[in-house]
């Protein structure tokens, strides 16, 4: 079987075929190639010109064209490109997990299908180098194995929670991933003392909870359900501080929110159907944690301004050219993440940020710094990987606290000596870079033996 398979890679790399080769990462175990002798054939890195994000998403869509024809949901697929010198891919390995049925099917559709399919995808702004690129998508609800919780004071089945004699004694009841479609509030209210209720990953489209009967809930876990803007009510309460509306079917900041006086944490993440308002952001004035995470948001109103308490913002994974202003005006704010946005620049007033302790804005499309970030004096984590540096801006080294950094897959040529100034820094991540292959190492190794006698983990 081994000969089989390895007589299949020889045709790619004999150019005897046109065609991409397409193999699950089960049968390139079974070969006689290995990841190590890949990434010697395969050395470099996307080239930055290229437009990383714009062509991994022009191959995810080839793939998902081809595996659309399959009726397999809930599950993800990640693969391994590699591409030769004129841009197109030789060989793209792929695995899937999470499916809840075979995956054969799917596999033989791949296998079948997506090498023509592939056939027109081409890099053309290759620079004549073979390299590799890695990536994944999700189709529905990729499907985790069930963990039933249990302790002394903890239920994790529906059983369990019909027959549990003492129940004064329960503070967590886990009906997660049960495929419930009503809630059930008999078995809920059974158990006053709760201080945690995970009802997450079920088929929910409606929750109403009289919080009187819940005076000690502080934990409501509802993401990934199918919960509508007007379909969840909660009683007035002062006992909620978390409240996890990941993935549902949202369409605002729900009332519900407001009911909860003492609310801290509200995640809204992966609802892409937000149209938020400044009314949005009324009386949620206790929260200080706000995830908006994957919203498919590309602006945000002056409204959350209102929200002067928050000290963790989450805009992961939106549409993001530029960062509202109404971001600088939380002044209690000390983590910002705005990775994996569209973002050209930071905020010129970024500095009204006094207590920003980290700030994450890697996978953009940053290639500077505004000057005003020289003032920061709490910063301590900065990372700008996977951006358009070509070169290292001056500004890091007015950051006297900073304690890591990472400028990983950008665009350095050379190696950025002026850090070794950074005498305070604890990690640098530079892996990625163009120098660390134009480069020898003789060249780069004095700067990162000084780093590291500071003492400064680096990376590379």
């Amino acid at each position: 079987m081994k000969n089989l398979i390895f007589l299949s890679f020889l045709l790619i790399f004999g150019n005897l075929q046109a065609q991409p080769k397409v193999v699950s990462r089960e049968d390139f175990k079974n070969s006689a190639l290995t990841t190590q002798q890949l990434a010697k054939d395969y050395p470099g890195i996307i080239p930055d010109g290229a437009g990383r994000q714009s062509f991994n998403e022009s191959l995810v869509k080839i793939i998902k064209a081809t595996v659309s024809k399959s009726a397999m949901t809930n599950y993800v697929l990640n693969y391994t490109a590699y591409v030769n010198e004129s841009g197109k891919i030789d060989l793209l390995v792929y695995g899937i997990f999470g499916a809840k049925v075979t995956s054969d099917f799917l596999r033989a559709n791949l296998s079948d299908n997506l090498p023509a399919n592939l056939i027109g995808w081409e890099l053309k702004e290759s620079g004549g180098k073979k390299f590799k690129f890695s990536g994944m998508f999700s189709m529905g609800r990729p499907v985790t194995p069930r963990k039933v919780r249990s302790g002394d004071s903890l239920i994790g089945t529906l059983e369990a929670a019909r027959t549990q004699v003492d129940t004064l004694r329960i503070k967590g009841l886990h009906l997660n991933q049960l495929e419930l479609t009503e809630v059930p509030y008999d078995l809920i209210y059974r158990f006053p003392n709760l201080e945690v209720l995970d009802l997450h990953d079920n088929k929910l489209t409606t929750l109403n909870l009289d919080m009187a009967r819940l005076p000690k809930l502080k934990n409501l876990d509802l993401r990934m359900n199918q919960i509508g803007h007007d379909k969840l009510k909660l009683t007035r309460n002062k006992s909620l501080k978390i409240l996890n509306l990941h993935t549902n079917g949202l369409t605002d900041f729900p009332d519900a929110a407001r009911s909860c006086k003492r609310l801290e944490s509200l995640w809204l993440g992966g609802n892409k159907e937000l149209a938020l308002s400044n009314r949005s952001f009324r009386h949620l004035r206790s929260v200080n944690d706000l995830n908006l995470y994957g919203c498919d948001l590309a602006t945000l109103p002056n409204g959350l301004r209102k929200l002067r308490r928050l000290q963790v913002l989450d805009l992961y994974y939106n549409q993001f050219t530029e960062l509202p202003k109404s971001v600088t005006k939380l002044r209690k704010l000390s983590h910002l993440a705005v990775a994996n946005n569209q973002l050209t620049a930071l905020p010129a007033r970024i500095d009204r940020l006094k207590r920003l302790q980290v700030l994450y804005a890697h996978h953009n499309h940053l290639s500077s710094l505004p000057e005003r970030i020289t003032r920061f004096k709490n910063l301590y984590l900065l990372d700008l990987g996977y951006n358009f540096y070509s070169v290292l801006p001056k500004e890091i080294l007015a950051i006297k606290e900073l304690r890591e950094l990472d400028m990983s897959g950008n665009n350095l040529a050379t190696f950025p000596a002026p850090l070794t100034e950074l005498v305070h820094l604890e990690k640098l991540h530079l892996r990625g870079n163009p120098f660390l292959r134009q480069e020898s190492e003789q060249a780069y190794l004095p700067y990162i033996k000084k780093l590291e006698s500071h003492p400064t983990e680096v990376y590379y």
